[in-house]
């Protein structure tokens, strides 16, 4: 397990990768929990050994309103930390006052860390300029899809926002799904980190992250990108802004050995991010990723044989 490396390793580059890296999203496929399993997952996650891993509860804000039976699962030591999914319809004004009634019946033992809302192609600036007075200081990732063309847009048009506004709009990107054409090919998402990276917008990814290198996987006829793929890509373009085409090949590697942990930083090929400016990417650009399980990602990553006491020669 990878609490190991964490019991020997306090302050490193392991633990700066790791930390609250796993947004749990076990209500979405291929788990789909009902809530009260996944909230009782949650609950015993953040009590556990490796909760220091482990983000917010990712939850549709059209179910904040089945939340208050669990209330007693909480306390404010260990709150109920959420991400809420907006949508970008009519009932938006509903969800946001649904944010409100659960951050009221909650108080201390519950709090929203992030909101998350996938943005149509034709999105105005005035509708995200509307938003951010709506959702205050939370922080707000954008999910974008399309062509390169249509991506570069919609980012182009919260960039313009940010600049207009203290309130800072991030980037949410999906890595894949339960069917082989919902994973993004590396090119385009190394498009989109690349974009992203040369405009300063944070961003979080979500989906078909459960494993930590690239492979391919049966069960969806594909090969799924790997959570130490994409934000080695991450860490590498925010601190060394490497081109597209490295971001590429970095996202595309399946040999492990290629990715190497000490504890004064994260290793691919010749580059080298230190464990201070993998903290410093962390907090300011990549900064986690949804899965609908927190046990694989964890435990895959902690089998593998990545980390080293000593700088690799």
């Amino acid at each position: 397990m990878l609490t190991t490396v964490k019991a020997k390793w306090r302050e490193n580059a392991v633990s700066h990768f790791m930390t609250e890296l796993i947004d749990y999203a076990g209500l979405f496929p291929p788990a789909a929990l009902p809530l009260s399993e996944a909230i009782h997952n949650y609950s015993s996650y953040i009590t556990g050994s490796d909760s220091w891993m482990l983000g917010p509860f990712v939850i549709p804000a059209a179910r904040l309103n089945e939340l208050e039976e669990y209330k007693d699962k909480f306390n404010q030591q260990y709150p109920f930390r959420l991400s809420v999914i907006l949508t970008d319809s009519s009932e938006l004004q509903t969800e946001l006052k649904a944010i409100e009634q659960f951050l009221h019946t909650f108080q201390d033992e519950g709090s929203v860390d992030s909101i998350e809302i996938k943005l149509s192609q034709n999105i105005k600036p005035s509708f995200l300029e509307k938003l951010a007075k709506d959702t205050k200081d939370c922080p707000v990732y954008c999910e974008v899809t399309g062509t390169n063309e249509q991506v570069q847009s919609l980012l182009d048009t919260i960039e313009l926002v940010n600049k207009k506004s203290s309130k800072q709009f991030g980037v949410k990107m999906r890595m894949g799904g339960i069917r082989a054409e919902m994973f993004p090919s590396a090119e385009k998402a190394a498009f989109l980190i690349h974009e992203c990276q040369k405009r300063s917008l944070f961003i979080k990814f979500t989906a078909g992250l459960h494993h930590p290198i690239r492979q391919y996987r049966k069960e969806v006829e594909t090969k799924m990108h790997g959570f130490v793929n994409v934000f080695t890509a991450a860490l590498f373009a925010y601190n060394h802004c490497i081109d597209v085409k490295i971001i590429e090949n970095i996202l595309l590697d399946e040999d492990p050995s290629h990715f190497s942990f000490t504890p004064a930083g994260l290793s691919w090929g010749n580059m080298t991010v230190s464990s201070e400016d993998i903290n410093k990417a962390r907090s300011l650009f990549a900064h986690s990723y949804g899965s609908c399980s927190f046990d694989e990602p964890r435990e895959e990553l902690g089998n593998l044989s990545i980390f080293h006491e000593e700088v690799t020669e």
